[in-house]
């Protein structure tokens, strides 16, 4: 009688009973999907984490590479300077180094070369921030032409020029401007060669515009700050 009643409670139990069994079972399956899931995720964080940390530690030591080399090619044209590269612009030019940046100030030069292309505006943290030659806010500073007359850099109404010669010595069309030395800069940067007059020779005082050599819009190369003549 009692496997009798058994027998009878399997049957009416067992449809029940076999959809609850597949469904733990679909359960247990579906977290150990999950869990696996979540696993190979942090694996994948992990990963993407070593690769970003390689990548920093590649470009530093390119960097490194590349201030070392622009070092030993500049060292017997400026005292000291300190190798840079373009980080960023935003209206200015952002600079940054593989070397400390404690002999940077305010009104440095910085070069490609023997070609001026802007100034340092100030230093955070490990960035320099740069005012170009092309901007408004490029300082004024003595330069003179190859021909030898002398005169002042100025940057206004969107136009580099040459202001303030004197007309005894009237300026050439196609003469190159260079700096003249001083407490920051060196002699005989170029900054670009005479394209246009603006005066006449009567005038007490020419100023003529100037096609500048090269700027930081062009992306030049072998960028370096001259923090000592």
């Amino acid at each position: 009688m009692g496997g009798k009643i058994d027998s009878v409670f399997y049957t009416a139990l067992s449809p029940i009973s076999h959809p609850v069994s597949n469904l733990k079972l679909f359960t247990e399956k579906k977290y150990s999907f999950l869990k696996n899931i979540t696993q190979l995720e942090n694996q994948n964080r992990a990963q993407k984490n070593q690769i970003a940390t390689l990548v920093s530690e590649n470009e530093f030591l390119k960097q490194s590479i590349a201030d070392k080399k622009i070092l030993e090619n500049l060292k017997t044209t400026y005292r000291e300077i300190v190798p840079v590269h373009l980080a960023g612009s935003s209206g200015t030019f952002a600079v940054s180094s593989s070397l400390p940046l404690t002999g940077i100030r305010p009104g440095q030069p910085i070069v490609s070369g023997n070609v001026l292309l802007g100034t340092v505006k100030e230093v955070l943290n490990k960035i320099v921030t740069i005012v170009p030659l092309d901007s408004e806010k490029s300082p004024i500073f003595p330069v003179r032409t190859t021909s030898g007359q002398k005169g002042l850099y100025k940057y206004d109404g969107n136009n580099p020029m040459v202001v303030d010669v004197p007309s005894q010595s009237p300026v050439v069309i196609g003469d190159m401007i260079l700096t003249e030395p001083s407490e920051l800069f060196p002699n005989s940067l170029i900054i670009g060669k005479i394209n246009h007059l603006l005066t006449v020779s009567q005038e007490p005082l020419q100023k003529a515009e100037i096609l500048l050599y090269d700027t930081l819009d062009n992306s030049p190369e072998n960028l370096a700050i001259i923090t000592k003549p």
